[in-house]
């Protein structure tokens, strides 16, 4: 049996998996490590933020008042019109 050179470098392509889950099993618990880190460090960051927020809030009460009347206004604005 002799092969035609078809002008293409010789690539070792590794032999074909049983199941489509055989590679999975190894990726899994890493995949698991990283949304678990992601996760962990997005809730930190929450935290981080909500606790300034809630200091802002306490420290100008009106002025925060004032602001969320008028991002409401606005956001109402938006919507009227856009439901005409």
């Amino acid at each position: 049996m002799t092969t035609q050179s078809t002008g293409f470098p010789e690539v070792n392509v590794p032999t074909a998996r049983k199941t489509p889950t055989d590679g999975a099993e190894s990726v899994i618990p890493e995949m698991k490590s990283k949304l678990r880190h992601m996760v962990d460090s997005g809730r930190d960051r929450v935290t981080e933020w909500k606790g300034g927020f809630e200091d802002g809030v306490r420290a100008k009460p009106i002025q925060s008042i004032l602001i969320a009347a008028a991002v409401g206004a606005v956001i109402g604005v938006i919507i009227g019109r856009r439901s005409n």
